[in-house]
């Protein structure tokens, strides 16, 4: 006679198949929720206004992903820029100021000359042909920091010129 032979399941495994059910989620009470800031652009005379839903990871906090979370994240980062100068047709620039500002959900105490640096930021602009390139040459960045409990995200704004 042939013996019986028994898998064991996880209980992740078991609700992915429907033998238990999943954990009820927890209710969020609508006051609890912040407001979802959106992607968003506009342009204006000689500029261009871009609203990024989240403040980027600071250096300290990035170098020390793992390369390919870095890759995902600069790659996604690109993607997500490329789609909104594409579905708002944002302009060109050739040379530009650009000033960025970043609109925190704390009041912490940050640095922003070298912990903000929008290198991943700026290789997106670039990516997306909104910037020719960011070279020092062509493009002057300024980097703003702001506390907004409600809203934390960026925003970027670019001028024409240098």
């Amino acid at each position: 006679w042939r013996a019986l032979v028994m898998t064991r399941l996880t209980l992740k495994e078991a609700r992915a198949l429907g033998i238990i059910q999943a954990k009820p989620k927890k209710k969020v009470s609508p006051k609890t929720t912040l407001p979802r800031v959106q992607w968003d652009a506009r342009t204006f005379a000689g500029g261009l206004w871009l609203q990024i839903p989240e403040v980027p990871p600071s250096l300290n906090v990035w170098k020390n992903w793992h390369w390919a979370k870095q890759h995902r994240y600069k790659e996604e980062l690109k993607a997500d820029i490329s789609k909104l100068a594409i579905a708002f047709k944002l302009p060109k620039f050739r040379r530009a100021t650009v000033l960025i500002k970043y609109y925190f959900g704390t009041n912490r105490r940050r640095d922003p000359a070298d912990n903000y640096a929008p290198k991943f930021l700026m290789d997106a602009l670039v990516n997306a042909g909104i910037l020719k390139d960011d070279n020092g040459d062509l493009v002057t960045v300024q980097v703003a920091m702001e506390v907004d409990r409600e809203k934390p995200r960026t925003e970027v704004f670019i001028w024409e010129g240098k």
